[in-house]
Order: structure tokens, then C-alpha cells, then sequence
């Protein structure tokens, strides 16, 4: 049985924060156990990786939020999975998931960053 899961994609052509700062916004203000935060300078490109767990206690489940921010100096860009939230035999989830993926979602939106269409969204 696969996992539900929810992926949504973002990007940013008007920087106004570092991935960096971003990723301490993101921690500051999405209200879950945070599981790691890596960061890293890829030759000309920054990248910050965010993971987050949240119970919830409408199904007893877990969720997991995993944001990855990257900027090439041109465009920032924002990979967001939420996944988990299910429980029984169909893993039903109420959306735990793409909640969970939407608090990442509005807090970029603050700065300018847009969703963009795809195609990677399984429940």
C-alpha cells in the first residue's frame, strides 16, 4: 500500500530572503517537532533541507513535512512533500498531508513565491 502523500512545487524569480533565512522562517512558524535541518553551498547554489513531524489526533496518526529550498542566484525554488496522516486499511489521511504541506505554502507565499503545476500528488 503506498503511503498518501501530497507534493507541491514552488519558485520565486523576486529574492528578498536567503534560503537560508527562509528555512528559520519556515521553523519559526510551522507549528511541528522539527526532525533535521541541513544546509549547504553547492558551488553557486544554496540548498536548505527541512524535515517536520506532526501528530494528529483526529485519525492518531503522524504526518511528515519535508521542504528542500534551493537558489542558483536567478531563482529560488521550493520542493514541498507532505506524507503520512493515514490510518486503516485505505490510509486514509482527511488531508493531514496536504495541511501539513500547506502551512510550508503560505509562509513562502510571504515572500513572493508562486506554486506551479505538477503532477507528482498521490493519495
Amino acid at each position: 500500500m503506498l503511503m498518501a502523500s501530497v507534493v507541491k512545487k514552488m519558485e520565486c524569480y523576486n529574492i528578498r530572503k536567503s534560503v537560508k533565512d527562509l528555512g528559520e522562517d519556515l521553523k519559526e512558524k510551522i507549528k511541528a517537532e522539527r526532525v533535521c535541518d541541513d544546509y549547504k553551498v553547492l558551488g553557486n547554489a544554496f540548498v536548505m533541507l527541512l524535515s517536520f513531524e506532526r501528530y494528529y489526533w483526529r485519525n492518531g496518526s503522524y504526518a511528515s513535512l519535508t521542504v528542500m529550498l534551493t537558489d542558483d542566484g536567478q531563482m529560488q525554488t521550493a520542493d514541498i512533500v507532505g506524507s503520512g496522516g493515514g490510518e486503516g486499511l485505505w490510509n486514509f489521511s482527511y488531508g493531514a498531508n496536504a495541511e501539513f504541506a500547506d502551512m510550508a505554502v503560505e509562509v513562502l507565499q510571504e515572500y513572493g513565491f508562486q506554486e506551479k503545476n505538477n503532477e507528482c500528488n498521490r493519495n
